[in-house]
């Protein structure tokens, strides 16, 4: 499977002929015949509770709308449904929402819905009235829910609508793939050549129809200096797509269904009219530009902030260094503010409400800690990230709705520290796992790129495992130092677990023959450091045969990758590099029966991994090590096998005990 998401830079750039590639089908609303209700299933999904017959939206602009003389897109949405299984009953409610603040936000106009039904050979429709749809509010935005009547299993519903969009700089995107299969879906866009749009197109389906039509077109506009008549181009372009497998459900390590998705979608990127040119957000110095000239962004950093004054010293205390008074305001904003984990670019308040109420979203803590390090003469400046569950930001070509995360970049004897405030687990110099999702950017003059990649980083655990004959009996000492990621999850877990639950939850995985003993946590209060946890435990054999296994707490019960079908790119969140080591006695009164032979695992011809198990005896005592590498994140699905079988082997492997037999 390929990289599914890439740009192209059309329309008013595009030199192409005009290019058929195939015939629309043409679908007139409420045209539904017996024949539309004759398949019972379909071969694109055979399980499908319902399926998209036709979805086709068309955008077109009218230079002086509504008689107001402001040019508008406006997109008509003309979708057949129809619903096979009760669990797709579901299709006959949904809710449309526009945006109501302000005076050029979108509105909805000509909704008109209807069900049909099969009775006696017949085609029965019954049509939705003013009673079926139901008008609100949500915050800032105006909501219609919709509710077919008349709906059960077979029905098809259908329904069109229109969506005028003000003003030149919005073309709304579109999704070609959905919860369910799609028969047809289309997008057909005509804008007039002095508007220039940047297109990105991501999906793995090649389009069945892609074309473009050129055609010439005049009409009043009003831009800056420039009025009068425009005379020009306007361009065309159908995009459509026929059998759409409906999106499948996300898989285990799939960072989100949002990177695989077949869709459209258009920025602004230049206006060119009677010699004036204009470029919009084509570069990250102007994004840049923009994001540090917004009251809710960059505003804050440029201000004096003198009420900072006395703050900073009481923060910063005593520190003697430009780095020790990095470490104090960031332990200070992390350990006093309390994040509402919305992830945003922009601040929900101002820096100094932010600072009284000492709460805030992402962007509201770690721009306050990007004030308060300036404020200290130090170098810090904002970088903007898209998380995992966002999806992947495309970095040739900024789009602002790529990104919903902000962080700091310190800059500090000629070394960068990437810091995060917002999260209470997180160290200096640290980040947490969601951030490590590609390219992110510095919102500086530097423009910088900087690598977030998932490969970039490895979490490593250690475990050691000890087991004596002693005086006491046969007891033993169990230790696990964990690295960064799994430190920061123990971490966030234990501010709502006591900690004789959390070793609780232990105990109850241990056979009956063993007990445990004393415990603790290493480091827990100290975000940053590598956390630990150990125990001691104390055996009592009574039986004549021990299955032992040496590995505790970690090995794979089952595999991650027990699926023999993988739909999407297996991704991880980090490499991984554990070790495991144990040292035991045989146990007083028993001999050796069965020892697991060593064993070596490799994946890929690359060597992307390594499942090392080397285990041995030697005058009593037995000695075992064990190490598991994952050196690569993403693995396509063509390599889905590879990581499928050595993930199976790992289990296979791990399930072997050791056997040892009481003495007669």
């Amino acid at each position: 499977m390929k990289q599914c998401a890439f740009l192209i830079l059309v329309l008013s750039t595009l030199v192409l002929p005009v290019v058929l590639i195939a015939q629309s089908p043409v679908l007139n609303f409420g045209e539904v015949t017996a024949e539309t209700f004759a398949p019972t299933v379909y071969s694109i999904d055979s399980s499908a509770n319902a399926i998209i017959l036709f979805d086709q939206g068309v955008v077109s602009f009218d230079p002086g709308y509504s008689n107001t003389h402001a040019f508008t897109y406006i997109m008509e949405r003309h979708t057949r449904i129809r619903i096979l299984r009760r669990a797709g009953l579901d299709k006959a409610t949904f809710t449309l929402s526009t945006y109501r603040k302000g005076v050029t936000n979108p509105s909805i106009e000509a909704f008109k819905g209807a069900t049909f039904n099969l009775v006696d050979g017949k085609v029965v429709t019954t049509r939705l009235d003013k009673s079926n749809i139901f008008k609100d509010q949500s915050g800032e935005f105006n909501l219609e829910k919709v509710i077919f009547p008349n709906v059960r299993e077979g029905s098809v519903i259908e329904y069109s609508y229109q969506v005028n969009y003000p003003g030149f700089q919005y073309i709304p995107a579109w999704t070609f793939q959905g919860a369910d299969p799609e028969l047809w879906s289309e997008y057909d866009i005509t804008v007039p050549g002095l508007y220039d749009y940047a297109v990105r197109h991501q999906g793995y389906q090649k389009y069945f129809v892609d074309s473009v039509i050129y055609s010439t077109t005049s009409f009043p506009i009003q831009f800056n200096a420039f009025r009068g008549l425009w005379s020009g181009q306007t361009i065309r372009r159908i995009w459509a797509l026929r059998d759409v497998p409906a999106l499948e459900k996300a898989e285990i390590y799939t960072t989100t269904l949002r990177n695989h998705l077949s869709k459209i979608e258009f920025q602004l990127s230049g206006v060119h009219v009677d010699g004036y040119d204009k470029t919009y957000r084509t570069t990250w110095n102007e994004l840049t530009d923009e994001l540090l000239r917004r009251d809710d962004f960059g505003a804050p950093l440029r201000e004096r902030n003198t009420w900072l004054d006395d703050v900073l010293k009481s923060i910063t205390g005593d520190a003697d260094s430009p780095l020790g008074t990095a470490q104090r305001i960031f332990a200070y904003v992390r350990d006093h503010f309390d994040c509402s984990n919305a992830e945003t670019l922009y601040m929900s308040q101002t820096l100094k409400k932010v600072w009284e109420e000492k709460k805030g979203n992402v962007a509201d803590i770690n721009l306050l800690l990007a004030v308060l390090c300036r404020h200290a003469g130090l170098e810090a400046s904002p970088v903007i990230l898209s998380t995992r569950s966002h999806g992947i930001a495309v970095d040739d070509y900024p789009l602002l709705t790529d990104y919903n995360y902000v962080i700091v970049r310190l800059r500090i004897d000629g070394d960068s520290y990437l810091l995060d405030a917002s999260k209470p687990a997180v160290g200096f110099g640290q980040l947490p796992g969601l951030c490590y999702n590609g390219w992110a950017r510095a919102i500086d003059s530097s423009l910088a790129q900087l690598p977030l990649f998932s490969d970039s980083v490895t979490d490593g655990r250690l475990t050691t495992v000890e087991l004596l004959n002693t005086d006491s009996g046969y007891t033993g000492r169990y230790a696990r130092r964990n690295g960064v990621f799994e430190s920061m999850t123990i971490r966030s877990r234990m501010r709502k677990t006591k900690t004789e639950d959390f070793f609780e939850s232990i105990r109850k995985t241990m056979p009956e023959y063993e007990q445990m003993g004393d415990y603790a946590f290493d480091s827990l209060d100290i975000p940053g450091a590598p956390l630990g946890w150990h125990y001691k435990m104390k055996y009592n054999f009574t039986q004549g045969t021990i299955y032992f296994n040496p590995i505790f707490h970690e090995r794979f019960n089952i595999s991650p990758f027990s699926s023999p079908v993988r739909h999407y790119p297996v991704e991880m969140p980090f490499c991984i590099d554990n070790s495991y080591v144990l040292v035991m006695d045989i146990p007083k009164g028993f001999k050796l029966d069965q020892l697991p032979r060593s064993q070596q695992v490799k994946l890929g011809e690359n060597g992307d991994g390594l499942f090392d198990y080397q285990i041995s005896s030697d005058g009593g005592v037995i000695s075992f090590k064990l190490r598991l590498e994952i050196k690569k994140t993403i693995y396509p699905v063509e390599e889905y096998a590879a990581i499928r079988d050595f993930f199976a082997r790992i289990v296979a492997k791990e399930k072997e005990p050791i056997v040892f037999k009481k003495i007669d």
